[in-house]
């Protein structure tokens, strides 16, 4: 039984429904438009990839769906807006506090943990919301059992840690809440070629063991592309191209947005 559900869980990014959807979604700073009526869908089970040059609107999307990032006021008529499991998120609800209990997590990019703390502080702030200790406890060991390395590094201060080590506490503190969709903003900023695969093979990893959706925004493409089920690519704040992660360099689509080709 538990080998079927895990097969189960493995499937998920090809027939799971969609959990997030951003329908004709705009966001402007200073009366530049970061996104331009941007339409995605991110569904249950799947690693999906946002793709661009620097500035093209992928870490504004994890804004958005966050509610770090204001939209701009669009058209009722398009239904415009973002979606949670089909239901439509009012702007009372599009705040932080209210993403994490809904199942909504965001890792920013920087290696962000708290370095005066230990890093199993660290993890228990991660479950803040949780009011069981108990729970808390359990979230604890079950994120210890994916990141291993780390059990030995509990109770030593975080900013001891490697860059690497770093970012596996932050994106451990993420997983505490049992999210059902990881935002990833550069996971791989900043650190050497080894550590990045270690990074991406550990997103694999929590991606199949925990049947968990993750949408990471990374420019480093060829430790990333073997592992996502679906990319969008995005340019001056639109999307130019999706689909699967190979059809997409297929596409010859990166030459033209990273040498500002495109038409």
């Amino acid at each position: 039984m538990e080998n079927q559900h895990k097969n189960q869980k493995e499937t998920l990014g090809e027939k799971g429904e969609n959990l997030i959807e951003l329908k004709h979604v705009s966001v402007s700073y200073g009366g530049v438009k970061a996104l331009d009526d941007v339409s995605v869908a991110f569904r249950e089970g799947e690693i999906v990839a946002l793709m661009g040059p620097n500035g093209a609107g992928k870490s504004t999307i994890l804004k958005a769906i966050f509610g770090l990032a204001p939209l701009s006021e669009t058209s009722s008529e398009n239904h415009s807006g973002i979606y949670w499991r089909q239901n439509k998120i009012s702007e009372e609800m599009r705040q932080p506090h209210h993403m994490v209990p809904m199942g909504i997590t965001l890792v920013p990019q920087g290696k962000r943990v708290f370095g005066n703390l230990t890093v199993l502080e660290n993890l228990e702030i991660g479950g803040i919301t949780l009011k069981d200790r108990s729970l808390l406890k359990e979230r604890v060991e079950e994120v210890l059992q994916l990141f291993p390395a780390l059990r030995s590094k509990l109770h030593q201060k975080s900013r001891e840690l490697s860059g690497g080590q770093q970012q596996m506490v932050a994106i451990a503190r993420g997983l505490i809440t049992d999210p059902r969709i990881l935002l990833l903003d550069e996971p791989s900023l900043g650190l050497a070629p080894k550590v990045v695969q270690e990074v991406f093979e550990k997103i694999s990893e929590i991606n199949k063991k925990k049947g968990m959706a993750i949408v990471v925004v990374e420019h480093n493409l060829k430790s990333l592309l073997p592992i996502v089920h679906k990319a969008y690519v995005l340019d001056k704040g639109k999307i130019v191209v999706e689909g699967k992660g190979q059809d997409v360099v297929d596409s010859g689509i990166f030459k033209k947005v990273f040498l500002g080709a495109l038409e």
